[in-house]
């Protein structure tokens, strides 16, 4: 057997023994209600009892087993989610042909860019927790390539999530000793930051100039240092010695998707046949908002298309006290703008190929018609069930992450974690179970809050 088929092998066993405990659909307000309340194991219980294989469904599950503390499942859920999702970007081109005459929920779901990134984040997060360094960088260095794989096959690509993950490798790389890559990072992070900014609104962290000033110094690039230094100034004094703790805060839940319906008149004088679907369903999507009397109108048509509900959180912001320094975490990815922007910048190609998919069954309808009224009804009958819009994404991602960096002495150490909404009024106060902190070494945690 060929090493691609071994490895499809392979995944296909891990797969069953993963979900091999039932085949049901999950609920996914139920799962929010018990995330909600921090029952992170019961969770994951209840949520692999109820299993189905699908590429939503293994996000799900690599995240909520992240959560309970199951990395070894986690990582196992997210290794068969990013080769199904390779998978499915480079094949079924049948089942996206079929999708053009029923509905986009026949072509298999391959994840949102941004969705694929953030598998990595959470599994280099999987084996920090495992003491595994090599292991988190590996899935660094596959962001990394990743990233440059959407920037090859999509020039107008906006580098959605490149800016954080930038700063995620950074700052893991730094904790490995590897000075030139975390260096290299932070300068990928500052550019990202720059047209983030301008983009979604999250300012460039101040610590990443910082970083810069120390490590160009470090590594010797005393021009460099000293253009770092102009710009952001002197960074803060660290005792040698000293190790950190990095929090990251994620916050809420990002977007969720739900289907709309909307309607678009075909007037009576209206001609067209299926080579020129594309171009009449255009004209048909721009009519969408005006008025016609019923004597124009010849048929309305009918489609569904999917749309997204921001939900902002309310905790949107965490400051960290530790024995009597204090520091207020930093924004550093939002979700929310991300795919909101994203979704409205694909909004006109998914309204259209929706469209021209409705009038390919409107079409079928009409020639059934002509040929017998009952086959007429079956058709459009058919048509109307088929009808639905992809609401599948990963709906258990948080809707903005930020971090905090705090140096600390070696030893152990409790950390109070004060949560806030956007006017700064503290809404929740929890403290870590004792951190221990070696001589120049970082201990890593992230905590999630859902309101």
């Amino acid at each position: 057997m060929s090493p691609c088929g071994m490895r499809r092998l392979f995944l296909c066993l891990l797969a069953a023994v993963l979900v091999s405990s039932g085949c049901a659909s999950y609920n996914m307000q139920e799962l929010r209600g018990s995330l909600s309340q921090g029952n992170y194991e019961t969770s994951l219980q209840e949520l692999t009892a109820e299993a189905e294989l699908s590429l939503p469904y293994l996000l799900e599950v690599g995240l909520v087993a992240h959560y309970a503390g199951e990395f070894d499942q986690s990582n196992a859920a997210f290794e068969i989610a990013e080769y199904l999702s390779e998978d499915l970007y480079t094949r079924h081109i049948s089942r996206e042909a079929a999708a053009l005459l029923t509905s986009d929920t026949v072509r298999p779901y391959a994840g949102t860019r941004y969705e694929r990134l953030l598998i990595h984040y959470y599994r280099a997060l999987n084996y920090v927790y495992q003491g595994l360094p090599d292991d988190a960088l590996v899935e660094v260095r596959r962001a990394g390539s990743l990233l440059r794989s959407y920037v090859d096959a999509d020039d107008t690509y906006e580098f959605a999530g490149a800016a954080f993950f930038a700063y995620f490798s950074g700052i893991l790389y730094e904790w490995a000793g590897d000075v030139n890559d975390a260096y290299i990072s932070y300068r990928w992070a500052e550019a990202g930051y720059a047209r983030y900014s301008e983009a979604y609104g999250v300012r460039p962290p101040a610590d990443i100039g910082h970083r810069l000033v120390r490590l160009a110094s470090e590594l010797g690039l005393d021009d460099d240092a000293e253009g770092y230094r102009d710009v952001y100034g002197e960074p803060p004094e660290i005792p040698d010695g000293w190790g950190e703790i990095v929090l990251f805060h994620e916050s809420g839940y990002a977007p969720w998707k739900f289907a709309e319906d909307i309607v678009l008149p075909i007037l009576s004088g209206d001609e067209f046949v299926e080579r020129e679907v594309w171009g009449f369903a255009d004209r048909v999507v721009e009519r969408r908002y005006l008025a016609y009397e019923d004597v124009e109108l010849e048929y309305l048509l009918r489609v569904a298309v999917p749309n997204y509900a921001s939900e902002r959180p309310a905790l949107t912001r965490m400051a960290v006290s530790v024995g009597d320094g204090s520091v207020n975490a930093t924004l550093v990815e939002d979700l929310d703008r991300v795919m909101m922007d994203t979704f409205e910048s694909e909004q006109g190609t998914i309204l259209l190929r929706t469209a021209a998919r409705g009038l390919l069954k409107y079409l079928a309808y009409r020639r059934a018609k002509e040929k017998n009224a009952v086959a007429g009804w079956l058709v459009n009958a058919f048509n109307v069930v088929s009808e639905a819009a992809d609401t599948r994404s990963w709906q258990t991602l948080p809707c903005l992450i930020s971090v905090a960096r705090v140096p600390v002495p070696p030893g152990t150490h409790d950390v109070r974690m004060m949560f806030s909404d956007d006017g700064g009024r503290q809404r929740r106060t929890e403290t870590l179970p004792a951190m221990t902190v070696a001589a120049g070494d970082t201990a890593f945690w992230n905590v999630r809050t859902f309101d």
